[in-house]
């Protein structure tokens, strides 16, 4: 029986062919045939110190049910794991975890007749594994030949800190850190950035893989030390000395088929297919692009050098080739198959902004203005992968994890593990208010949102975060306890840094800080509040406040109360005025009270409001606007500007009387410091330049109703909707309450149906808004809005 299973599995082996593919510059031949099973050769498991890899060595499928079919498999088969040889520290040896001698049974692995073990190691270094097959039933004929033998790579690598980048986005063009409101259709916006990681790892070539005992040559490694290899960096290089398989041709030697470990892309998004891919337009090359050529989404259909792949989701496992090898023809960097790593990313103390998820959809795709499942547009899979490759209940090889007792373990979103590249974990997070108020009465936010973030890397050692820079502002309140914001300028600067964590189990002995180097955004802002009159007929002043937020954009419905007082004591005749005089447009403004001496509006859809003066007396008037929002237990924000009616310019212009011809056409306030900034109490003057709108003039009936007061009950969820926008989903909420801040509890539920996350988020009151520091991920398919 023994003699009929060694033969079929001696026939199998003889008969697999080696593949021919490119090698960097050198000489080769498009492969024509299907890809060989990674498994008849030597590529490495790689993992970080301190995690466990589960080696797996499967039979072909029909040597497999020629053994089952015969019933034996885990009553005859027993395989005995060894490790050879050890290139790191060598007082201390990897160690076995589910049985230290290394003595196992046979498994059944997708119909597969397969053999397995756990192996870890504390420290980095390459292990030499070798598995020897037997028979021996139920144990009780031990000493019997070998009929398998198969040689493993495992690698454990030592972490090192991120490197750290800006990257260009809509938000950043320039991609220096410095964030200003972007125009778009519908009005200026902050829009979100990136900050780009990448992780490498290293392992010693120590003991007598020495250059001394071995004679290896270094000088193609990066560190070029003799001893340290760096990955992904040196892939190409380790797989020229150490690849070997069982080609008929024969490679006894080490480094014979370096070819055999082309498992990846290369991250490039030129486009260009082999002959032998399935794609139909093919662009051909002698290499190929690895992208959904077909269409389909992200963990569908993937070209190949040859064929492609389905199910495309990772780790690279050499057990399921049709789901995990992306060969290219091209053998690099790229192909080294670099284990996850976890990067905690923070927000230094006082940084303004938040940080959340960037979707590896909305970066690895050609043409954004399409659907990513249009064929071509995703390339340099995987977009998702299981973190780790092997659970209790999930079968194959690679890094595996269980249930960590005393240690953090992998981090998890879904109970099977699958993770959405680039996912974020909430570290830390903040919300609150500053003791200040802006023009439409609402709390002035401090940055919300998570403040520390962690992150796992893809197979190319990369991750991105997404940092969203208008999330709020740190505040001084002045004396009077009024914040104004109202003066464009710096809304903040953020500092980011990330630090490397070991993904499972503490490794001791490695306590060096791994962060990388620090990244600064900067934020500036457009909000501002001006007040400025001009002539409108004889003896008449148009005086005009106009309010934008800060993103740049009108602010209506603020509550504006305008007074005069003309310099020669007199007091004029004011009263509201709804017109359009050039620059200005009030129309559409609401009047909230009106007396010959006091007026107050509502600012338009324009953010203007505005009122006429008369005064036929040779003097200059002095008006004042107060934005009666911004009251805190005092009076509110202030702008003033000084006119003369009577001549129709500004006093400065020569229109002043009475020890008033200094005067100057300007708007002064008293603000508080900001972020960056100086305290309360400070007084700045800007030029009252009317500020330019592009958006359409609304009727006066419209107009009224878009800013009129809104009725308010006790305390009332009135809607609740998820928006879908290019940059992902988001809550959009209304709740009505004579408070100003209304506090919501936020029930995440996933797509199996149970709950994922509850959160506790504050909303303004009285009018829609979109729930901040929220992004759904793709996992969340039901969202449950409650008053908290």
């Amino acid at each position: 029986m023994r003699l009929r299973i060694s033969l079929a599995l001696v026939t199998l082996l003889a008969a697999i062919t080696a593949l021919t593919v490119g090698l960097g510059s050198a000489a080769a031949t498009p492969a024509v045939a299907p890809l060989p099973d990674p498994q008849t050769t030597n590529i490495p498991y790689v993992a970080w110190a301190g995690e466990q890899v589960r080696v797996v060595k499967c039979l072909d499928f029909a040597d497999s049910v020629k053994a089952r079919s015969i019933g034996l498999d885990s009553i005859i088969f027993r395989g005995k794991f060894r490790i050879e040889d050890w290139s790191g520290d060598v007082n201390q040896r990897p160690q076995f975890l589910n049985d230290l001698d290394g003595d196992v049974v046979a498994q059944n692995i997708d119909g597969r007749v397969c053999f397995s073990v756990h192996v870890t190691s504390q420290k980095p270094g390459m292990a030499v594994i070798k598995l020897a097959v037997r028979d021996d039933l139920l144990g009780l004929l031990p000493g019997l030949n070998p009929w398998l033998k198969h040689q493993f790579l495992v690698i454990f690598l030592q972490d090192h800190p991120a490197s750290i980048v800006e990257v260009p986005t809509p938000g950043d063009p320039a991609g220096d850190g410095v964030f200003n409101p972007i125009p778009g259709p519908n009005g200026n916006s902050f829009q979100p950035g990136l900050v780009k990681l990448n992780v490498k790892g290293t392992f010693p070539l120590g003991n007598n893989f020495a250059p001394a005992n071995s004679g290896i040559d270094f000088s193609g490694t990066v560190a070029h030390d003799g001893v340290t290899v760096t990955l992904p960096d040196d892939w190409a290089w380790l797989a020229m000395h150490f690849a070997n398989d069982d080609t008929i041709a024969g490679s006894n030697f080490p480094g014979a088929t370096p070819w055999r470990w082309d498992i990846h892309d290369d991250q490039s998004d030129v486009e260009g297919h082999s002959l032998g891919s399935i794609c139909i337009d093919k662009l051909l090359g002698p290499s190929d692009a690895v992208d959904n050529c077909l269409g389909g989404p992200q963990d569908g259909t993937f070209s190949r050098l040859v064929g492609g792949t389905t199910d495309t989701i990772g780790p690279f496992d050499p057990l399921f080739p049709d789901e995990t090898l992306l060969t290219d023809g091209n053998l690099n960097s790229g192909d080294a198959p670099m284990p996850a790593l976890r990067l905690d990313v923070s927000l230094g103390a006082g940084s303004v902004g938040s940080l959340s998820k960037a979707d590896k959809a909305d970066i690895y795709i050609r043409d954004a203005s399409l659907s990513a499942e249009s064929p071509h547009n995703l390339y340099a899979p995987f977009y998702q992968s299981y973190i780790p490759s092997v659970t209790p209940d999930r079968d194959g090889s690679g890094v595996a994890g269980a249930f960590a007792n005393n240690f953090t373990g992998f981090l998890s979103n879904n109970s099977d593990g699958l993770y959405d590249f680039w996912d974020t974990f909430t570290v830390t997070s903040r919300e609150g208010f500053n003791a200040c108020f802006d023009v439409l009465g609402n709390p002035i936010p401090t940055p919300t949102g998570d403040d520390s973030v962690a992150v796992y890397t893809d197979e190319h050692g990369e991750a991105y975060v997404q940092f969203n820079p208008n999330t709020g502002m740190n505040l001084t309140p002045d004396s009077n306890g009024r914040c104004d914001i109202y003066h464009p300028g710096l809304l903040g600067t953020a500092t980011i840094q990330a630090r490397s964590i070991y993904p499972d189990q503490v490794v001791n002995w490695d306590q060096n800080p791994k962060l990388s180097a620090t990244l600064t955004k900067t934020v500036n802002h457009l909000a501002n509040k001006t007040l400025a009159c001009v002539p409108k007929g004889p003896n008449e002043a148009f005086c005009v406040e106009t309010i934008v937020d800060l993103e740049g954009n009108p602010v209506a419905g603020a509550s504006v109360e305008f007074t005069a007082q003309a310099s020669n004591g007199s007091a004029p005749k004011i009263q509201p005025d709804s017109a359009k005089v050039d620059p200005y447009d009030t129309r559409g403004q609401t009047i909230l009270n009106a007396t010959d001496h006091a007026v107050r509006l509502q600012t338009n859809a324009l953010g203007q409001a505005g009122i006429s003066v008369v005064s036929s007396t040779d003097a200059c008037i002095n008006v004042d606007a107060e934005n009666i929002g911004t009251r805190n237990g005092g009076a509110g924000i202030f702008r003033f500007t000084d006119f003369n009616p009577h001549r129709g310019v500004a006093c400065s212009q020569g229109g002043g009387t009475g020890g008033t011809g200094t005067t100057t056409t300007t708007t002064t306030t008293t603000t508080a410091g900001q972020s960056g900034g100086g305290g309360g109490g400070t007084q700045t003057a800007v030029t009252a330049a009317p500020v330019a709108i592009s958006a359409p003039v609304p009727t006066a009936q419209a107009t009224a109703k878009a800013v009129a007061p809104a009725k308010v009950a006790k305390v009332q969820l009135v809607s609740a909707k998820v928006l879908k926008t290019r940059a992902g989903r988001y809550l959009q909420v209304r709740v009505n309450s004579a408070s100003k801040v209304a506090k919501l509890r936020i029930t995440l539920i996933g797509k199996d149906g149970k709950v994922s996350r509850v959160v506790l988020r504050s909303v303004a009151t009285n009018h829609v808004v979109r729930v901040s520091n929220l992004k759904l991920a793709p996992s969340v398919r039901t969202v449950r809005v409650a008053l908290a």
